[in-house]
């Protein structure tokens, strides 16, 4: 029987956000991404990663704000995707709910992968550590027959193995960085770009209507303020669940921290270029817009009516620039395939 674990790992922070007041990497698939990349491969690009992915970009609401809602979208697709993107290989090993005459022999895929991955010093970024979110797996102990775990809030844990894949939300995920790719620069920011807009028009999976994505979900986000106005102008507030103020914190934080990270992307890839430019400018409006949503978050312990509605307009006012900044970026995209 064998054990190992990885040393001194531990999960990532962007300084530099936290620095000027802004909230770094919240998708916790990304953040674990992140924290796997900074261990194995030295110094992060936070901007760069949140940026190539498209996580920068991406949004997805749920009809009644549940937090759910940054999972539902397509796994085997999207999160090896990030790891390439960022110029690394990726294995991925993953088994959805239709594939339950599967459980076992992916499970034993995905085992090998983790402990393949552990003896060459790789963590496996692994969905439902805690709390349903991604998290790593960062050892294992094949006598205790458990792994070692760092979850999405930085703390140590352990998972037996018989968990992996039904530790409450029955789907297994395992992404495991690899080897430096080939693609180049140029390559990479095009293929940001397309994911981008193929996003913001609804061209990405998502269960819908019950989730929405893309421009569409600002508008179902507002009219959940709407609603929660609503119910307060009629003096019911009582029928406010209420885990709603620590939903709608977590949907403010995810956002407004990727439209920075948006806006930081695009300053960095303009390289003179007029029309990136301009979306940047844009994703700077949107990130404006956002950070009221997120800074009324910090009082929902009281909400008010009015400043609710408000945020719905801020809401509102980030579609509109973010439809602007997709449009910016479609022409790049155009007159660089043409």
């Amino acid at each position: 029987m064998s054990k190992k674990r990885l040393e001194d790992i531990a999960w990532y922070v962007d300084q530099r956000a936290t620095e000027k007041g802004e909230l770094g990497i919240r998708h916790s698939y990304v953040a674990s991404l992140a924290t796997a990349l900074n261990y194995t491969a030295g110094e992060l690009d936070p901007v760069w990663l949140m940026g190539t992915s498209a996580f920068a970009f991406r949004i997805f609401i749920n009809e009644v704000m549940c937090p759910s809602a940054m999972s539902v979208f397509d796994w085997s697709t999207i999160l090896p995707e990030t790891a390439e993107q960022y110029g690394y290989g990726c294995v991925y090993v993953s088994r959805l709910w239709d594939e339950g005459d599967k459980e076992e022999q992916k499970r034993e895929a995905a085992h090998a992968a983790i402990i393949d991955g552990i003896d060459r010093a790789a963590p496996a970024i692994v969905w439902d550590i805690a709390g349903h979110e991604w998290g790593l797996i960062v050892g294992y102990d094949e006598n205790k027959q458990t792994y070692h775990t760092l979850t999405h809030q930085g703390e140590s844990s352990s998972l037996p193995f018989e968990k992996l894949g039904r530790n409450g939300i029955d789907i297994l995920s395992v992404a495991i960085p690899g080897e430096r790719n080939g693609r180049s620069r140029e390559e990479v920011i095009l293929r940001s770009l397309k994911a981008a807009i193929a996003h913001a028009d609804q061209k990405e999976w998502m269960d819908r209507p019950a989730y929405q994505d893309g421009l569409p979900a600002y508008d179902l986000w507002a009219l959940l303020y709407d609603r929660w106005a609503l119910i307060l102008a009629h003096g019911k507030a009582d029928k406010i669940p209420s885990d709603i103020p620590g939903h709608a914190a977590y949907y403010a934080a995810h956002y407004y921290s990727a439209r920075c990270y948006a806006r930081d992307y695009l300053h960095s890839i303009a390289n003179g270029n007029e029309t990136l430019r301009r979306a940047a400018t844009s994703y700077e409006a949107v990130a404006s817009q956002l950070k009221p949503v997120w800074d009324h978050t910090l009082t929902l312990a009281t909400p008010d009516g009015k400043a609710l509605s408000r945020v719905a307009e801020n809401i509102r006012s980030a579609k509109a620039a973010e439809q602007e900044g997709i449009s910016h970026m479609r022409d790049y995209v155009t007159r660089a395939a043409g």
